[in-house]
């Protein structure tokens, strides 16, 4: 697989997440830690072909692109949630 296309989806990933804080901010500071370790769980889920139901006819390469996707996402949308905090007295939603 050329670098472009992980570069690409993960880059991808970086930047919605990124996006949604943007446009929705943070929410409560317990969907920001559900989701790093949901992050760290989905990274730390060995091969696919024995644990995972991987669908028969995708590639191997595609399935890890759409696991390194999700697994982009959220780690970056969990991390970055205390730096896009809503004004200053205001309650999470």
């Amino acid at each position: 697989m050329k670098l472009f296309w992980p570069v690409l989806v993960f880059g991808i990933a970086f930047l919605l997440a990124l996006a949604v804080l943007h446009w929705r901010r943070a929410k409560a500071w317990y969907w920001h830690i559900l989701s790093l370790a949901l992050a760290v769980g989905i990274a730390l889920v060995p091969d696919p072909r024995g644990r995972l139901p991987v669908a028969a006819n995708w590639d191997e390469n595609i399935f890890y692109l759409a696991m390194g996707f999700i697994c982009v996402f959220l780690l970056v949308w969990g991390a970055g949630g205390p730096f896009f905090r809503g004004p200053r007295g205001g309650r999470a939603r």
